[in-house]
C-alpha cells in the first residue's frame, strides 16, 4: 500500500490570525457592538450644556479602548461602522444626515495615525494625541460643509476654534484614559 504525501493542511489562515474562525468573529462583533454601544450612550447622555464635544470623553474612550484590546489592524474603522450602522438606522434622533461619515472618518483617520507609526504607537500620550486630533475632524468637516452647501450648525455659530479645541480636549482625554486603562490591564 502507498503512503500519503499530502501535508496536512494548515491550522492557521497566518501567525497574526489562528483559523478559529469563531474566535475572529467574536473579536470583530464585540467592535462592531462597542461601536452601536458607545453611539447609544452618546445619544442617551446629551445634556445641554453648551460645550461642543464633550461626548468624546466617554466616545473616544469606549472606541480607543475597544481597538487597543483588539488584535486587528483597523479596529477602529470596525467600532466606526457600528456606529455608522446605528445612525443609519435613525436610532437617537441626530438631525445631521452627514454624521455616519463624520465617524468613519473618524475611524480612519485614527487607524492611519497608529498604525502607520510603528514605535511610538504604543505611547499613551501619542495614543491621545491621535485620538483627539481624529474626533476634532468632526467640526473641520461640519465647516467644509456648512460652507459648501450653506448648513448651519448651532455649535459653529460662534466660530470654528472652540469647536476644534474642544472635541480636541475632549478626545484626547478619553483616548489616553483608554490607553492607560488598556495599559494598566496588560500589566496584571
Amino acid at each position: 500500500m502507498k503512503k500519503q504525501t499530502t501535508q496536512v493542511l494548515q491550522r492557521s489562515l497566518s501567525k497574526v490570525f489562528p483559523a478559529n474562525q469563531t474566535q475572529v468573529l467574536a473579536e470583530g462583533l464585540f467592535l462592531f457592538l462597542t461601536g452601536i454601544l458607545a453611539m447609544v450612550l452618546h445619544s442617551r447622555l446629551r445634556i445641554p450644556m453648551h460645550l461642543p464635544g464633550k461626548q468624546g470623553l466617554l466616545f473616544m474612550f469606549m472606541v480607543v479602548g475597544a481597538s487597543l484590546l483588539s488584535r486587528f489592524r483597523f479596529s477602529t474603522l470596525l467600532v466606526s461602522t457600528g456606529v455608522t450602522t446605528i445612525l443609519m438606522s435613525g436610532y437617537g434622533g441626530f438631525y445631521d444626515p452627514f454624521m455616519p461619515v463624520y465617524y468613519l472618518l473618524l475611524g480612519f483617520v485614527l487607524d492611519l495615525i497608529i498604525g502607520t507609526s510603528s514605535n511610538i504607537s504604543s505611547k499613551s500620550w501619542f495614543i491621545g494625541l491621535a485620538g483627539g486630533l481624529s474626533f476634532s475632524i468632526i467640526p473641520l468637516f461640519k465647516t467644509i460643509i456648512s460652507l459648501a452647501i450653506a448648513v448651519p450648525y448651532p455649535s459653529l455659530l460662534n466660530g470654528v476654534v472652540f469647536p476644534w479645541v474642544t472635541h480636541f480636549i475632549f478626545g484626547f482625554t478619553g483616548s489616553f484614559l483608554a490607553a492607560m486603562a488598556v495599559k494598566t490591564l496588560a500589566e496584571k
